[in-house]
Parts: C-alpha cells; structure tokens; sequence
C-alpha cells in the first residue's frame, strides 16, 4: 500500500464531513461564495505558511492564498483571520500538501456548480490545478513519503481537514456579528 491510498482511508471520514459542511455554502449565491471564499483564506493560509516554514518551501510553488487574496479584494471582502496557526506547528508537509492537492480536484466540481450564477474565482479557474494534483501524486508515490512516519502525516492531513470546519465556524461566527450591527 502506498501512501496516498493510507491517507485516502484513513481520513475519509473527516474528508466527507468537510465536504458536506462545505457542501452548505450555495457557491451559486454572492453570499455562498463570499463565504466559501473567506472559509478557504481562513484555512489554507495557515497551512501554506506551514509549508513555507517546513523542507517544503522549495518545493510547494503554488500560492492559493495569493488568488483567494485577489478574488477577496475584487469583491471587497476582508478576510477573517485564519484558523489557529499553532496547530499546524508540528503538521507533517506530505499530510498539508495532500489535502490541497486534492482540493483542487474538487476545484474542478466546484467550477461546475457555479455555472455562471456568479463570476468564477481566480481561486477556482487560475490555480494551477493541472500541475499541483499530479505534482501531489509523485510526491506521494516517492521513497520520501514511503519513509515518511505515516501517523504523522495522517494527523496532519486530519488537522487540515478539520481546519476547513474551523474557519467555517470562524466566518460564520464573523458574518452573524456583522449582521447584528447592520440591523
């Protein structure tokens, strides 16, 4: 068994719950994807912080944060502060990048839902979605991730996962306080 296919079954889970919490967020509406857009700045800056502190930051050349960044400002959103970065601090890179990579094939899906209800985020359409699943494959596929500690790198993947679930509850948190001083 090879990595990715441990991870794949050992966060399955986590993975469908963040999926379905995500699910929520009606990306169709201004409303749905300003919050989706706010939800994934809060969790994945955090996480490429990490990456770029970590033997990752030569590696990782993406920078999601940047485009969800650029679509925030084109729609004059601020973002809400990321989730707890220390607990990221110790985070596995192979588990961080695991998760992002597959993000961007939900990108993909996403990309579909949308369906011209709302203009679609650079975040969705400019990432590099076709080198960073491939370049997340042969990372996992590599002598390095079969050494890696797997425990390790599955408790990373999990916590990212679960950071989707917390910037959720962040943004929401944010959003039901804004409304309150806007009545």
């Amino acid at each position: 068994m090879r990595l990715r296919d441990h991870l794949r079954q050992q966060t399955r889970p986590l993975h469908r719950r963040t999926e379905q919490l995500l699910d929520g967020l009606d990306i169709r509406t201004r409303s749905g994807l300003d919050r989706f857009l706010l939800v994934h700045h809060a969790a994945v800056m955090p996480i490429e912080r990490r990456l770029a502190a970590s033997t990752m930051a030569e590696r990782w050349p993406f920078r999601l944060t940047d485009l969800i960044a650029q679509d925030l400002a084109t729609r004059k959103l601020t973002p809400t502060q990321g989730v707890m970065a220390e607990q990221f601090q110790h985070a596995h890179p192979l588990g961080l990048c695991y998760v992002l990579g597959g993000s961007r094939l939900g990108a993909r899906f996403l990309l579909k839902r949308l369906s011209g209800a709302e203009p679609a985020p650079r975040y969705l359409t400019r990432a590099p979605d076709h080198a960073i699943w491939p370049w997340t494959l042969s990372l996992l596929n590599s002598p390095e991730a079969d050494a890696a500690p797997w425990d390790a790198v599955v408790n990373a993947a999990e916590t990212a996962f679960a950071s989707f679930a917390d910037a959720l509850t962040l943004v929401e948190t944010s959003k039901e306080s804004i409304d309150e001083l806007a009545v």
